[in-house]
């Protein structure tokens, strides 16, 4: 079988035996978003970039600043979701089998993400560097400083308590799937895909419409973790709390309305009638 590029070699957990999903309650739940994942598969190499450089210089200047805050934000979060995933998986494996799985999976996406954004970085923003690490560090000079604390600060602190056996995974998963990915990137992508509606560069978008997608089953993956687990009404207040806050960390990049959609999405993902909201219709 050929190595998929998007999971490191080598990683365990990506086979689970007949024997072992049988003895999983939770398996034909989580099951669903395998077969959900099957059918969002996606390259960001074959996404055409061209148009978008052509046009980019021809966008008024406060226009370019606003999508460079959000696109360089988004360069340097998925890069970091990528990399702070990992502890999740390995707490995951003494967890539920298939929840490993699951998140090894969802490191697949980010892992595209990551790609699809430094593209963009390269070759439409143009920022400096000629290696994906130097590009993230020029595009870390645009990102507000709330949101690196947020993606460089708390979450490899979760990620490393969760390693150390100091926190749960239902913890780690309320930080990463609900605030970070819930309300942060919800709250990115609905402005960008906002901003990014006349069509003036249509590779950007068509990638950010691919990676919203993504992300929606990451969050359902999340939703369910939760729910299943903990009393909905207070699972509710801790997590729209700190969701509000975490919305803003955009600053001005991001429409109070792009805010506020964020908020309620997550408040409608957590509410046990929004559940069947949590899996994407594709």
């Amino acid at each position: 079988m050929a190595q998929d590029p998007y999971i490191p070699a080598g990683a365990g957990g990506l086979s689970v035996p007949l024997a072992d999903r049988s003895q999983l309650s939770i398996f034909p739940r989580l099951s669903t978003y395998s077969q959900v994942v099957a059918r969002l598969q996606w390259e960001p190499a074959a996404i055409d970039l061209a148009p978008d450089a052509h046009a980019w210089a021809e966008l008024p200047a406060e226009r370019r600043r606003r999508l460079t805050t959000l696109l360089a934000g988004f360069r340097v979060a998925e890069d970091a979701v990528a990399e702070h995933l990992t502890p999740f998986a390995d707490v995951a494996e003494h967890v539920d089998t298939m929840m490993m799985w699951i998140f090894f999976l969802q490191r697949r996406d980010e892992d595209r993400h990551a790609v699809f954004f430094d593209r963009i970085a390269a070759e439409v923003l143009q920022l400096p560097g000629d290696t994906p690490g130097e590009r993230r560090a020029a595009a870390r000079e645009h990102v507000p400083p709330a949101l690196l604390e947020l993606f460089e600060v708390r979450l490899p602190a979760v990620a490393a308590e969760l390693a150390a056996g100091r926190t749960s995974i239902l913890d780690g998963i309320r930080l990463y799937h609900m605030v970070l990915e819930g309300a942060v990137f919800s709250a990115g992508q609905r402005a960008l895909l906002d901003d990014l509606d006349d069509g003036a560069l249509p590779g950007i978008r068509e990638g950010v419409e691919n990676v919203e997608r993504d992300e929606r089953w990451h969050v359902g993956f999340g939703v369910r973790c939760l729910t299943e687990a903990q009393d909905p009404d207070v699972l509710l207040d801790h997590v729209l709390n700190r969701a509000t806050e975490a919305a803003a960390a955009w600053g001005d990049a991001v429409p109070v309305a792009a805010r506020d959609f964020a908020v309620d999405l997550c408040r409608r993902r957590l509410s046990i009638a929004g559940l069947a909201e949590a899996l994407p219709a594709v």
